[in-house]
């Protein structure tokens, strides 16, 4: 399993649990959480996207990645450390 693909199957374990939150409703309706792993992962990847969010937030802190845009770019790119 590559980086990206572990980043991606934990946080959309993560997304799974947010989802049934009504905070979560509307990311849920358009979203299934394996999509919206998939598109965070990528903008992650890619430096778009936004890490302030709790499901990004939790896998950071399961997978031991420092909670910064450097080391969670560095990480995928990488590998685990």
């Amino acid at each position: 399993m590559t980086a990206i693909e572990q980043f991606e199957a934990m946080l959309a374990a993560q997304y799974r649990g947010l989802f049934e939150a009504p905070a979560y409703a509307m990311a849920a309706a358009r979203h299934t959480p394996e999509e919206l792993s998939r598109k965070m992962t990528a903008g992650l990847a890619a430096g778009t996207a936004n890490k302030d969010g709790e499901g990004i937030q939790n896998t950071c802190k399961l997978l031991g990645i420092p909670y910064t845009y450097k080391a969670i770019r560095g990480w995928l790119a990488g590998g685990p450390r």
